[in-house]
């Protein structure tokens, strides 16, 4: 997270702010970048242009400022122009991402004053980059939502026109609207054809939805096998509440922009949350296809929560959820250890141990 390392050692850590230990990885930034492209305005070169940037900056540094010149951007850009470098910084700069500091013959370097311990710097400095960390996860997860929608959205026109040609092969509407789905569509678009077609029906997503301020405690029982069934049972009779979770995980749930309040509002903030501690999206795909989604976010919430014991917080996200004791993840039980834990600050017991009792 932007406040705090994600990578060091056991024990207390100052919230200071974003630094050379605690900044994310570039994969991380990146990943977050190409996601929200579309609502930045940002396009591929651009962001290949700030990928190479990136990669010239060490892993430990004081500083973002890049110093290399613009051969070496060159270099990493695969050989294209000088001149389309600068047209990439002109767009990065207009989109907050980058401030440049130019020195009086143009060059990159850094000047330190050893009587007082200070420096100046020049080149294209990326601190505006990593002070939006957290607000460009947001718009990631924002993208994700729009381009579900619009996935959505050509789906049931192709659905609704292929109903209607099998009454009418030559029907203007249908065949209309197969073709208008080659072409580059956005969601109004897409709902001026659906407003022509038939309605497909929608089915429920899940048969027993459960109350607006509850979550289940056990959204990955499709994906295990039972033995106790009487066990089962009585723990579906208890609930994950809102309650519960913000009792457990407050410093997660500082980080959201509104108040949670109901599952739908968890299930976004996790996924927000994640690339913000180096979960790759991928790997969060696959831990919600194993423990649902709605544990895949509070197990994020849970590993944030204990991260000033975590040394990395991804991987161990990836134990808990994904790994040989993944089977017996159980949210409603992993809130209740961090509720005792917070009773009992000397507790140690890993996370991943402590589910499975």
């Amino acid at each position: 997270m932007a406040p705090h390392q994600i990578a060091a050692p056991n024990g207390q850590r100052p919230g200071s702010a974003l630094s050379a230990d605690n900044a994310p990885e570039r994969h991380v930034v990146m990943a977050m970048l190409r996601r929200a492209a579309p609502l930045l305005g940002l396009r591929a070169p651009v962001l290949a242009t700030l990928n190479a940037m990136l990669s010239c900056l060490p892993p430990r540094r004081s500083h973002h400022t890049v110093f290399a010149s613009n051969e070496t951007l060159v270099f990493r850009r695969d050989g294209i122009s000088e001149r389309t470098i600068r047209r990439h910084v002109v767009q990065l700069i207009e989109a907050g991402l980058l401030l440049r500091h130019d020195s009086a013959n143009r060059k990159r370097f850094m000047r330190r004053s050893r009587a007082d311990g200070t420096c100046l710097r020049f080149g294209f400095d990326l601190s505006p980059l990593f002070a939006q960390i957290e607000r460009i996860a947001r718009i990631a997860a924002q993208a994700d939502d729009m381009r579900d929608r619009l996935a959505l959205l050509r789906t049931q026109i192709r659905a609704a026109a292929n109903q209607r040609l099998r009454h009418d092969d030559q029907d203007p509407a249908a065949l209309h609207a197969l073709k208008a789905l080659r072409r580059k569509l956005d969601a109004d678009d897409c709902a001026a054809l659906l407003a022509d077609l038939p309605d497909v029906p929608m089915q429920p997503l899940d048969t027993d939805p459960c109350e607006p301020d509850k979550m289940t405690g056990r959204h990955g029982q499709n994906v295990r096998h039972h033995q106790n069934s009487i066990k089962d049972i009585n723990d579906k009779k208890e609930r994950l509440t809102m309650h519960d979770l913000s009792a457990a995980c407050p410093e997660a749930l500082a980080f959201a922009s509104h108040p949670l309040g109901n599952e739908r509002d968890v299930i976004s903030h996790g996924r927000t949350l994640a690339p913000m501690i180096g979960i790759d999206p991928k790997i969060y795909s696959r831990a919600e296809d194993r423990v649902g989604a709605t544990g895949a976010a509070v197990a994020v919430m849970a590993v944030i929560q204990m991260q000033d014991r975590v040394r990395a917080l991804g991987a161990y996200f990836h134990a808990l959820v994904l790994g040989p004791k993944s089977a017996e993840f159980d949210a409603l039980r992993l809130i209740r250890f961090l509720q005792r834990f917070d009773r009992c600050p000397r507790t140690t017991r890993p996370l991943t141990a402590a589910i499975a009792r």
